[in-house]
């Protein structure tokens, strides 16, 4: 692992029998029993439906249903599965690239028909193969998890943890070329880690929300309208926080662009906020989705970080000063 685990040790305390001139039968000495703690194991099972809640809020409260019709159709392969509309296809496939990135990329939205409220979907690959693929992203998908989370921690902890292990894992393309962001997927960046942008932050959302956290995409022009970019937006507890995963790419271990304020996520990257996009939708009003809340303050100048499990604690290291600070974390409920 990238990071080490803090174990905490007890020593155990030797119990001596003083000996006498006269031979006397002794009980055997008894150690006291301590035990060392241990964090509990995260178990984690790999989830065939999730979606951000802003999709609901988007194309309305019986898209979720129809979105997961879709998920089951095209991972057991189908060629037709039951849709009111092309509208609402159209939809499913905009949802589908963070919400279920192997359709996103192994769909072919252009040549797919509707007609009388049934969808007749064509694949980029022959359906066995689409199958084969599906099954071995999620058993991508798990590894990553499993591996990013081994053990029982917070919501914050998890969505850290995964950062850190994604920023590893991953390589920015810099070849990538105009003509190939009309083919990019979150698909990609899973399977190949290598993407740009919109598909490390997708891929980033996906692992989010497989974790039971909501997570959807944040994207803005530059001040100057120089460069375009794409982030994640994360929800805890009610209250909205930046993460940029692409950017952290660059400093892997720490969490500079990790729970940022719209305040944070403006001055990294000359991103104004009165330009943002949430869930690639001009539905969603910014005022619902203000990130003020400072919790992550303290965190921001970590250049490297330790998570004790056992203890609760979190130890950064900050950046330039060498300081190393240690904070606890409450347990989930």
């Amino acid at each position: 692992m990238y990071k080490t685990i803090s174990r905490v040790i007890c020593a155990v305390s030797a119990v001596l029998l003083a000996g006498c001139s006269v031979s006397v039968p002794q009980e055997p000495a008894i150690e006291p029993t301590q035990q060392t703690p241990q964090a509990q194991a995260y178990s984690y099972t790999y989830q065939p439906h999730v979606l951000s809640k802003e999709y609901t809020k988007i194309y309305g409260e019986n898209f979720e249903e129809e979105f997961y019709v879709f998920c089951d159709a095209v991972t057991e392969g189908k060629e037709t599965f039951p849709c009111s509309s092309r509208e609402i296809f159209q939809y499913m496939m905009n949802a589908a690239r963070t919400c279920f990135p192997p359709a996103y990329a192994l769909v072919e939205r252009d040549s797919t028909d509707v007609q009388n409220g049934i969808c007749y979907l064509q694949y980029r690959k022959d359906p066995a193969r689409v199958r084969e693929e599906i099954q071995q992203f999620e058993q991508k998908v798990t590894r990553v998890i499993t591996e990013a989370v081994p053990y029982d921690v917070p919501a914050e902890i998890q969505a850290m943890e995964l950062l850190t292990y994604t920023a590893h894992k991953d390589t920015y393309d810099e070849e990538h070329t105009l003509e190939d962001m009309l083919v990019t997927s979150p698909y990609r960046a899973v399977m190949q880690d290598i993407g740009i942008c919109q598909e490390i932050a997708g891929e980033y959302i996906y692992y989010l929300l497989q974790t039971g956290i909501n997570a959807f995409s944040c994207s803005a022009l530059s001040r100057d309208q120089s460069e375009a970019h794409e982030w994640v937006m994360m929800e805890l507890d009610g209250k909205y926080y930046h993460i940029d995963p692409t950017y952290t790419i660059n400093y892997p271990d720490s969490l500079f662009f990790f729970g940022m304020t719209d305040t944070q996520r403006e001055y990294y990257g000359d991103l104004p906020a009165e330009n943002y996009s949430y869930a690639e939708s001009d539905l969603l009003n910014r005022e619902t989705y203000r990130a003020d809340d400072q919790r992550f303050l303290e965190l921001w100048l970590a250049e490297s970080y330790e998570i004790d499990p056992v203890n609760r604690t979190i130890t950064v290291k900050e950046h330039e000063t060498g300081k190393i600070s240690t904070y606890s974390y409450q347990a989930d409920n």
